[in-house]
């Protein structure tokens, strides 16, 4: 019987230096492993950096001499968020199955660098929701499930995930709370509207929502300060729509 051949030394000790100091670079562990089937050695991390990024940098060290894998594996949390993102976008696959579901989601975000990261706090706090409500297990084995993740969204969509449903005070920076359209919408909409905010978070049209609050009999304090805070911009909108009729008018007249 051959003996299993083993990693060169001085191979060994180049790669696991270059490991941590991509790691520490990425701020992404990255851990080296030798396969003495193949007599190659493999980079690998969850998350982090794209494959393309990290090869890229393994060429320019000249670690060549023998042969490298890459390879990312993907967490519960960057699958989660690039779903809440897919169906925000419309794009999620919800009748192919969570396998396929997981499948396409792993290609959008194939050459994305850090898919686990959120965008901004409300996508952090919804991501967070999230994956609570799809952990499964008690104690230790307390862990968010994918599949019941993907599953959430496409029974519930993500409207409900929202940390704070409440109208934005004045000046505060919009992101938790509701900006003034989202709240009119959250609150009016229905039919597709609806099915659209709840799926997509997508606003209703802002003449819409501020009919729906002036015709509303108690619209409260909250919806009254969302529609008057929407009142210049709809002014905006109608000043132009007039603009525009007035001039198409005044040049069929002149042709006249």
């Amino acid at each position: 019987m051959l003996p299993m051949p083993t990693p060169t030394p001085s191979l060994e000790v180049r790669l696991r230096r270059l490991a941590e100091r991509l790691g520490t670079r990425h701020r992404t562990p990255i851990e080296t492993w030798y396969d003495s089937e193949r007599s190659s050695w493999t980079l690998r991390w969850y998350d982090g950096p794209s494959v393309a990024a990290i090869r890229s940098e393994l060429d320019r060290e000249g670690t060549a001499t023998a042969p490298v894998l890459v390879r990312r594996d993907l967490t519960t949390r960057a699958l989660a968020l690039a779903a809440l993102r897919e169906t925000r976008a419309g794009a999620m696959r919800r009748w192919v199955g969570s396998w396929g579901q997981r499948y396409h989601l792993e290609h959008v975000i194939a050459d994305q660098p850090h898919p686990e990261r959120a965008a901004d706090p409300r996508e952090e706090a919804m991501l967070d929701r999230l994956l609570t409500e799809a952990t499964t297990g008690d104690g230790p084995w307390a862990v968010p499930d994918e599949s019941r993740a993907f599953d959430l969204i496409a029974r519930d969509g993500i409207a409900w995930l929202l940390p704070d449903h409440r109208l934005a005070a004045p000046g505060e920076p919009v992101g938790l709370a509701l900006d003034p359209l989202e709240f009119l919408t959250a609150r009016y909409a229905h039919g597709v509207h609806r099915t659209a905010w709840e799926t997509a978070l997508t606003t209703m049209p802002l003449r819409a929502a501020i009919a729906a609050a002036r015709t509303d009999p108690a619209p409260g304090p909250d919806a009254a300060r969302a529609a008057l805070a929407l009142l210049p911009t709809l002014r905006d909108q109608l000043t132009v729509e007039l603009d525009t009729v007035q001039a198409a008018l005044t040049r069929a007249a002149a042709t006249g």
